[in-house]
């Protein structure tokens, strides 16, 4: 079928029945109402130190037949995931996975990782599962024995996953209800699921691929719960891959999207597994059966074990990235190129014209940039925390970069979920069609707001660690979170401050916007407190205070965090720009006040209380269409110059050459059913023939 299709293709091309269609230049006039950017600088810029490594892993790509999303559009499942799994192979022995060089530049990998994520999310978090969840869950919490499981899967001779998920329980990790029983005359561990809720479910990899996976299950030591801990155990026969004696594996089927990606489930029967599968870096039971933990709390050692697979929550906010610039590369460009209405005999306007549409899609790049910026600050920190952690696992810096992790993942899947859905809607009935790739786009999107933590849970962890550095406050303590040094912890000013702007041009400052966003953050922490203090009278329980507190309070906090950062490395992000280009810096300016008067536009209310007046929120308003307007005609060029190969794309309305109707045609034309008639026309005519 495939084959024939990509014969029609060439075929169509040569023996169209649809009227032939002009060159349609609409797009690239668009381009030349403006000078070019500096591209190379903004591309350099915005991918930093990943630029190189991107371009040649693109290139790499690009030169295989196997990297082509036009080819990947109606897959059935099982050559899904073959195709998956041969453009796996492929990356590895072209790129060179490698343990010792993963361990020089953490970085490295995570460039593969993101850059093969620009073509297909499922690959890169296969990836992702093996080498980071699982290999950094054995590496942040194994000892020097266990480093050979991690050689392994960096040589490809085993494939790793990490079961964590259960049928009954996904962000209450602590409640897991898989068992690991010491037995002490064998010195084994014997692992079994003793309910259906307690089946390990929807993991990456398990359904066909992984031999090895890395368990969360309760560690039981004469007849003691010890607590969630992690094994290292075999799941399939390495020679056969049969599953071991004991061991269930099904597949969990087709999902809404990432079909690559062959998520199954585990059912454990009185499975025995050595001792030595146990990570115990943390936990140990010696040699006279006696259990032993440096941390005593069960809840803080866990949050340490979740601690090392960090990694793959900067995976998440890089495919939230990726999904954002791709869809908004194709909505951009249909918008250029889609002619609608207009004024009375004059030609038909753009849709990107219109103050709607600009008004639409325009925050979302300033957006894009944002998170953009956030996720490159997370990887620099990453480094110097994973040092101090790897010394002391109950370290400041870990809990204050879990904070910043969970508020800009849950960002960007916030941001880019709606992102996809406006590009979605602003391309119209072209947009539905699945060559437009903005289906497949919003369906991976779709996994991210619950992907490696839910959205909710993640910002109510993010809440919880910067009330207790405030509630440190109280005592004496000083703030040292370095994103939190602004904070007036007795809040006095949020009742007598008072933003001083009179119009566009005062308001577009820089310290001023600033301090805005500093604002928000110290208004809803303040907003917690006094909820909280009011809930305690209210409820006895302190879980129903918690739990009573987090609408327009306790979740408002991780947002106002999370944006605050966004908007200081963004700031950071046009200061490094204007040291290579001044022009691009000032258009890239335009983004940062975009994004900061949008975000503050969406939650007047908050300033309307003390810090605005009126008049002052009309400004806020008119001065966010008025972006949005600068940044209309140059918005093909900016996105032009970060986007994705139109090959990774797989977009037929958004391509760089702007041929989208002649290539819609095209495309439908290819498809061997489309002007023949249908198997049902029996049914069609029976049915008629009743009704007559």
């Amino acid at each position: 079928m495939r084959e024939q299709r990509r014969l029609n293709l060439i075929n169509s091309h040569l023996l169209s029945r649809f009227p032939a269609l002009p060159f349609d230049d609409s797009l690239s006039k668009y381009r030349e109402r403006t000078e070019n950017i500096n591209s190379d600088v903004l591309f350099h810029t915005y991918f930093i130190n990943w630029s190189h490594s991107l371009l040649r892993i693109r290139s790499m790509m690009l030169q295989s037949p196997l990297f082509n999303k036009y080819n990947d559009i109606d897959l059935p499942l099982e050559t899904r995931r073959l195709r998956c799994i041969e453009q796996i192979a492929a990356l590895y022995f072209q790129y060179g996975i490698n343990l010792q060089k993963d361990l020089e530049d953490p970085h490295r990998i995570a460039q593969l990782f993101h850059s093969v994520g620009e073509y297909d999310l499922a690959i890169s978090t296969k990836l992702t599962v093996t080498l980071f969840l699982y290999a950094d869950t054995i590496r942040s919490v194994g000892t020097a024995k266990h480093l050979p499981l991690v050689e392994r899967v960096f040589d490809m001779k085993d494939v790793g996953s990490i079961s964590m998920t259960e049928m009954g329980h996904g962000s209450n990790v602590p409640n897991v209800e898989t068992t690991a029983t010491y037995d002490h005359s064998t010195r084994e561990f014997i692992i079994n699921t003793p309910t259906a809720t307690s089946a390990k479910w929807i993991i990456g990899g398990v359904g066909k691929t992984s031999n090895m996976t890395a368990l969360f299950a309760r560690l039981i030591v004469d007849s003691v719960d010890r607590g969630v801990h992690v094994f290292a155990i075999k799941i399939r026969d390495n020679d056969t891959h049969e599953p071991m004696p004991g061991v269930t594996i099904g597949d969990c089927g087709l999902k809404i999207a990432l079909n690559g990606i062959d998520n199954g489930f585990l059912i454990f029967k009185n499975y025995r597994v050595p001792y030595d599968t146990l990570l115990d870096k943390l936990s140990s039971i010696s040699p006279d059966g006696k259990f032993k933990s440096s941390i005593k709390s069960k809840e803080k050692r866990l949050g340490i074990i979740i601690s090392g697979i960090i990694r793959g929550r900067i995976s998440v906010i890089g495919g939230c990235e990726i999904h954002m610039r791709k869809a908004l590369t194709i909505a951009l460009r249909y918008g250029a190129l889609r002619k609608q209405f207009g004024k009375k005999d004059s030609p038909e306007t753009s849709l990107l014209d219109y103050q709607i549409h600009q008004s639409r899609l325009l925050p979302h790049l300033a957006k894009l940039f944002a998170i953009r910026t956030g996720m490159i600050y997370v990887m620099e920190l990453y480094n110097p925390v994973k040092a101090k952690a790897e010394v002391d696992p109950e370290c400041n810096e870990l809990n204050e970069y879990h904070a910043i992790l969970s508020c800009l993942k849950s960002l960007g899947s916030i941001y880019a979920t709606s992102a996809v859905q406006d590009c979605r809607e602003t391309c119209g009935g072209h947009g539905f069609l699945a060559c437009s790739a903005l289906g497949n786009i919003r369906n991976e999107q779709d996994c991210h707001p619950t992907w490696e933590g839910d959205n909710i849970i993640l910002l109510q962890q993010c809440g919880k660690v910067i009330l207790k550095q405030v509630q440190h406050t109280f005592k004496g303590e000083k703030i040292k979170n370095p994103n939190l040094l602004y904070l007036d912890v007795d809040f006095e000013h949020l009742k007598t401050y008072k933003a001083h702007f009179e119009n566009r041009e005062t308001l577009l400052n820089q310290r001023l916007l600033i301090e805005l966003m500093e604002y928000k953050v110290n208004y809803v922490i303040n907003q917690s407190l006094v909820a909280l203090r009011d809930n305690a009278a209210v409820y006895s329980d302190v879980m129903d205070v918690w739990n009573n507190t987090q609408v327009h309070y306790i979740q408002e906090i991780g947002k106002a965090y999370g944006e605050y950062i966004c908007t200081m490395q963004l700031w950071k992000f046009v200061q490094t720009l204007a040291e290579k280009c001044q022009k691009t810096a000032n258009i890239v300016k335009n983004i940062f006040y975009l994004y900061v008067v949008e975000r503050i536009e969406k939650q007047l209310g908050i300033y309307l209380e003390h810090a605005f007046n009126a008049a002052q929120a009309k400004i806020v308003r008119d001065t966010e269409l008025f972006l949005c307007q600068e940044l209309r005609d140059i918005s093909i060029r900016i996105i032009d110059a970060i986007t994705v190969p139109d090959q990774f794309l797989g977009s037929v309305i958004g391509e760089a050459d702007g041929q989208a109707y002649a290539k819609i045609v095209r495309y439908v034309e290819s498809d061997p059913t489309t002007y023949s008639k249908p198997e049902w026309l029996p049914i069609l005519k029976k049915i008629k023939s009743t009704k007559a």
